[in-house]
């Protein structure tokens, strides 16, 4: 073109510019599409890699938190859930899978948002909503995953110029970002279902065994009946009664070799976990952490630090033993 200028030096000139101007912003435009291409996939490989930690911890949770399998089955299915979709998302980020960018980034605001909502699940424990903030935040697993699914979805955020630069060209890999709000919460409402569906399968309740053992020193009876849980005259000497009170409320009932009553809540006060007792060592554990009480209740190894609340009595003219009240409630009561 320069050299068929047939026009005025000025002419020339002006076309000379022009032309040198289009390919100053040709190559700008190829060094900010490769630059972002270059900054995605370092984004990615960083994605990957917090997701593999997220996955870790989730795994390690699991495999350390007792309270999980036994207190909340249903968090458990969930974890596991989550774990499994960190492991497929972070290798595909991993390897600069541009459609997994999008998912990875819901996949990690649906995790803080299970872990939050994990403390107003509270009440169904047995427990007090801020008791129950305080346990979780306490344990360093807990809040390192929480970190960093929150890493995660704060590199999104901050990448998202990159992203917006791909994503508008008009190409297969800019489409496969599909960085758009629908596709966002399409991923999101697709992850959320893949844990639903583990969650709802934990819940499903298998029938009990038809052969059932049972105890000759052991009674498990329900509170509320006309004549008690107990009668005093047919209570033998450190053979538990096991009853409820109040309806939900694991409790149980121990004479003692003096005659006098023990009745106590069997929640744990770490976590409220059900406690068992344990006749022939005279001690109520817990399954869950480990935690130890003696037969009146108070802590012989933690990680609890309260004792068990014991459970009030009234004794009527014919010994029957009824429960009216929960004294030292704890969190389990409250």
């Amino acid at each position: 073109m320069v050299g068929k200028c047939q026009g005025t030096c000025a002419d020339c000139s002006g076309l000379r510019a022009t032309e040198s101007g289009a390919a100053q912003i040709g190559r700008q435009e190829r060094t900010s599409v490769g630059g972002a291409r270059t900054a995605l996939r370092r984004i990615q490989a960083a994605i990957g890699i917090l997701l593999f930690l997220s996955a870790s911890v989730g795994i390690f949770l699991l495999a350390t938190d007792r309270s999980l399998w036994l207190l909340a089955v249903s968090h458990a299915a969930g974890l596991i859930m989550i774990v499994g979709i960190d492991f497929v998302l972070g290798a595909f980020s991993i390897f600069s899978r541009r459609n997994a960018y999008l998912p990875s980034i819901a996949a990690a605001l649906l995790g803080v948002i299970l872990q939050l909502g994990d403390v107003f699940t509270a009440p169904q424990y047995n427990m007090t909503i801020p008791y129950f903030a305080s346990y979780l935040f306490g344990i360093w697993a807990f809040d390192f995953l929480l970190a960093l699914q929150l890493a995660v979805v704060v590199i999104g955020v901050f990448a998202r110029p990159y992203v917006l630069s791909l994503a508008r060209r008009k190409t297969r890999r800019g489409r496969e970002l599909n960085y758009t709000r629908r596709g966002f919460l399409t991923a999101l409402a697709g992850l959320a279902g893949v844990v639903g569906i583990g969650v709802l399968l934990s819940s499903i309740k298998l029938p009990p065994p038809t052969s059932q053992s049972t105890s000759a020193t052991t009674t498990t009876q329900t509170s509320g009946g006309a004549k008690g849980i107990a009668n005093t005259n047919t209570l033998k000497v450190g053979a538990p009664v096991y009853f409820e009170y109040p309806s939900g409320y694991p409790n149980m009932l121990l004479k003692n070799s003096d005659g006098s009553l023990t009745a106590l809540s069997l929640l744990c006060t770490h976590v409220c976990c059900q406690c068992s007792y344990d006749s022939a060592a005279k001690i109520i554990y817990c399954p869950c952490h480990g935690s130890e009480f003696d037969i009146s209740g108070q802590v012989l190894r933690g990680p609890a630090n309260a004792p068990l609340p014991s459970i009030e009595l009234s004794v009527d003219g014919q010994g029957n033993v009824t429960p009216t009240g929960v004294k030292n409630p704890g969190p389990c009561h409250a």
